[in-house]
């Protein structure tokens, strides 16, 4: 039993998405420090992106890849993050996730190994920080320059109150792994994972509760990759085959429903200037819910996987796999793939 779901854990992870893809394939490429490009190179895959206060957009990827515009994305700095000891030449490990504190001046990475970057002047510079655990760290949420949560395989739950000085680990009550990862404020928390799982903390991240899901006996049922609240009240669970979990109370309830496509999705992003709703994933098929709440699918613009949006006013970008960016001045009426 535990070999086959290993084995399941394996086929939906995004890790092992990429893996199928053949990205693992370019692993004797790494990124130059400080290089100056005019787009993502093709043979590294993007997994998170964040767009700061003062509109300075951040990419982390594949090998360490860490890429920076100042410019709403006409050229982007090119550099390894430093996760290990070495030369750039030994920093490979996958970055999934990079977050910012509300007021752009402490951002978190987390990635492969239980890596956790740390920088305290707004990504000038990243340090790392010791984890306590050496497993996949697929997303982070930070709440303010002091507190940060980050979640990952295995039931991995972490958080911190101290800028990362000291990570505190918490006990999953399932042994699943975990995607995603939000903070509504300092003490309420949510995690989603597999088995169409949702976890909940009203303590800051020290315990957890399921919230719905949790049927590790049943193999059909499909992970949730990404949730996000749009509201005090209101957020958005989704996973494969356009599987959507609702809730309207703060997450005392939880209903099904349905995106207008069948696809994997990978990141639901809220745009609080537009009020919308964006969803990306599998394909690079990209669905937006208007303030009505009616979902719909967005122009295509890429037929690679989608794996990250962050919006800062009319500015959004979405990032994905083959080195995959995608811009929009206009909050989503057009995305222009950055070539």
């Amino acid at each position: 039993m535990n070999g086959t779901r290993t084995s399941v854990q394996k086929a939906i992870s995004l890790s092992a998405c990429v893996a199928l893809l053949g990205i693992a394939a370019a692993s004797a490429r790494s990124a130059t420090q400080g290089q100056v490009r005019r787009s993502a190179p093709p043979w590294l895959s993007l997994f998170g992106t964040a767009v700061k206060p003062d509109g300075t957009i951040y990419v982390v990827g594949s090998k360490a890849l860490l890429l920076t515009s100042t410019d709403h994305g006409k050229t982007w700095i090119q550099q390894a993050v430093k996760e290990r000891p070495g030369s750039v030449l030994f920093q490979d490990r996958d970055l999934y996730s990079i977050r910012f504190s509300p007021d752009g001046t402490a951002g978190w990475i987390v990635g492969e190994e239980g890596t956790i970057l740390y920088s305290n002047n707004g990504g000038k510079t990243w340090t790392k920080q010791q984890s306590g655990t050496t497993k996949n760290l697929f997303k982070v949420a930070v709440v303010d320059p002091q507190t940060a949560a980050a979640v990952g395989a295995d039931g991995t739950l972490l958080h911190t109150t101290d800028a990362g000085a000291h990570w505190q680990s918490a006990k999953s009550p399932k042994m699943i792994t975990l995607f995603d990862v939000a903070f509504t404020d300092k003490n309420t928390g949510w995690a989603a994972g597999e088995f169409s799982t949702i976890l909940a903390s009203k303590d800051g991240g020290q315990t957890w509760t399921v919230a719905t899901g949790g049927n590790t006996g049943d193999f059909t049922i499909g992970p949730f990759f990404t949730l996000t609240f749009d509201g005090p009240q209101h957020a958005v669970a989704a996973g494969l085959a356009g599987e959507l979990s609702v809730t309207d109370d703060g997450g005392k309830t939880w209903k099904a429903a349905k995106l207008p496509d069948q696809v994997g999705t990978y990141v639901l992003a809220a745009d609080p200037s537009s009020k919308k709703l964006w969803g990306g994933g599998t394909g690079g098929k990209m669905f937006v819910r208007n303030p009505g709440g009616q979902w719909q699918q967005a122009p295509q613009s890429t037929f690679h996987d989608v794996t990250d949006m962050a919006f800062l006013g009319n500015q959004g970008v979405a990032v994905g796999l083959n080195g995959t960016i995608l811009l929009t001045q206009n909050a989503g009426e057009q995305w222009q793939v950055v070539q």
